[in-house]
């Protein structure tokens, strides 16, 4: 077999069994790798090959984000900006602005903003977005998904009163005489969801491509898509975009657990698509985010209690079913664990999505349950350097246990949480992860979570997530070697060209 394209004079680092080995030359054909190693490669050209000298530019496989809201992200950038918001008044003004562009009887989304940041510390009440949407129904996301505000308009179409109860895993904030004030937190936020016109198709596809474009850029091939809200038909848009060779990433679309019924009665099991698109794990909240988690040195705040979160995981794993549990909390992980005891479900590698406070003992549960943690390194920097992030400083050792958990026989994948985490940048995690003095893990371990250990959580590890021969041709090329850097330039670190299968789909060959 001769090669389609064939990458010449450069340090190529496939993250397979060489790890972090430098190879000058990698061969491709029909989108696989067919060979790495030196001069020797360049006995596959035929007459047909495109011979690209790298002149000392690095390789790397491209990287897979294992934890992204795609879909919910770019429906964001058609609301309102609010991120880095200063205050109510700056809220109000970014929303007066951007409710120009709306048409009548069109609801206005907005999204970025976090209560901590702005100068009243505290949420929007609905009487102030009032001010600036009037009758306009309008819902605000504070970043991070775990809270919302809507106003008086959104909070009358959803028939939301002050004898309206608090649901189980969620609250209704409330003015002193009980009246609701707007703000929604955790399963509460979907009394207005609900009623909240669905994005049409179109709309997200569009967004779809916006969070695209974005992802790409950062060098990432594969993501895990996410879902706060599902939509039924989701994959039909990723599905629909796939058909039109619009889509340049490969995705493993999360159903959130509200689908469990319909996928298992259609058929859809562990693997289930193709080569671009698949239906990936049921998704399912046991605790909420920040200080709503479930821990045991406090009070556990639950979104799916445990006796129920047996009941998914048992249906799902008779399905044969993965389930992606988000778990903050050590009580929460517990009880997932819990669940996928009790369903006897090892072979499924059920996930833990965030995994944040995890000790010894549930490190062990994870590895002999043969479940993955899928973890954000950004995220748990912030917990670690921020001690009001809700931690109290006895769980120190416990957050972010990604040397620990790896050391117990854990595969750890990581991701970026967008838009909690506004640039999906893999590097500066990376560096997260390799520099925390507390439960940090080498260069390579952290490449091989940002690529081979998120295919392994959707069941890819045989096609992608390394460049060794027969591996999926998926890569990134960077101006220089990224490892020959201080890690203080990570962060600024974007590759010049990315290949999807052998073929560009960001930047160019030459």
């Amino acid at each position: 077999m001769k090669a389609d394209l064939i990458f010449a004079g450069g340090r190529v680092r496939t993250l397979g069994h060489s790890g972090l080995a430098i190879h000058s030359h990698l061969a491709i054909a029909g989108g696989l790798v067919v060979a790495a190693g030196g001069k020797e490669v360049l006995g596959l050209r035929g007459p047909r090959t495109t011979v690209i000298d790298l002149d000392g530019a690095a390789v790397l496989p491209g990287f897979n984000d294992a934890h992204a809201h795609v879909v919910y992200y770019g429906l964001t950038r058609f609301g309102a900006d609010l991120g880095g918001a200063v205050s109510v008044a700056d809220i109000q003004k970014r929303l007066r602005i951007h409710g120009k562009r709306l048409s009548a009887g069109e609801w206005q989304q907005g999204m970025g903003y976090r209560a901590a940041e702005l100068a009243e510390k505290r949420a929007p009440h609905r009487l102030e977005l009032d001010q600036a949407t009037r009758a306009r129904p309008a819902y605000i996301d504070e970043r991070g998904g775990h809270a919302r505000v809507a106003n008086t308009g959104a909070l009358a179409a959803a028939g939301v009163t002050d004898a309206t109860k608090d649901p189980p895993g969620g609250r209704i904030g409330r003015d002193p005489d009980g009246t609701p004030n707007g703000l929604l937190l955790e399963s509460a936020m979907r009394l207005v969801a609900d009623v909240q016109p669905h994005p049409p198709l179109r709309r997200r596809m569009q967004g779809i491509l916006k969070a695209q474009r974005l992802l790409v850029s950062r060098g990432i091939t594969s993501v895990g898509a996410a879902v706060n809200r599902g939509f039924a038909d989701d994959l039909r848009a990723y599905e629909l975009l796939a058909e039109r060779g619009q889509l340049r990433m490969r995705v493993n679309e999360f159903l959130s657990w509200e689908l469990l019924d319909a996928a298992s009665g259609l058929g859809v099991r562990v693997g289930f698509g193709g080569a671009m698109v698949r239906a990936g794990p049921i998704k399912v909240f046991v605790d909420g985010g920040a200080e709503r988690v479930a821990m045991r040195s406090g009070k556990s705040v639950w979104r799916t209690p445990p006796a129920e979160l047996r009941e998914l995981v048992g249906a799902a794993s008779r399905a044969g079913l993965q389930v992606a549990a988000h778990a903050i909390g050590d009580s929460a992980i517990a009880a997932m664990c819990d669940a996928v005891d009790a369903a006897g479900a090892t072979s499924l590698r059920h996930r833990v999505e965030h995994c944040t406070i995890c000790p010894p003992d549930l490190q062990r549960r994870l590895a002999r349950l043969r479940m993955v943690a899928v973890m954000q390194p950004m995220a748990a920097r912030f917990a670690r350097e921020f001690p009001s992030a809700g931690f109290p400083a006895h769980h120190r050792w416990d957050l972010a246990a990604h040397g620990p958990l790896l050391r117990a026989g854990v595969p750890v994948a990581f991701s970026s949480d967008l838009p909690v985490l506004q640039d999906p940048n893999p590097w500066p995690g990376i560096a997260a992860a390799v520099d925390d003095r507390i439960n940090g893990i080498s260069e390579l371990a952290a490449l091989r979570a940002y690529t081979a250990a998120g295919a392994y959580a959707s069941f890819e590890e045989r096609i992608k997530g390394t460049l060794e021969p027969g591996m999926l041709a998926d890569l990134q090329v960077y101006e220089g070697d990224p490892l020959a850097r201080a890690r203080e330039e990570w962060p600024r670190l974007r590759p010049r060209t990315v290949l999807l299968g052998g073929v560009p789909v960001f930047g160019a060959l030459s």
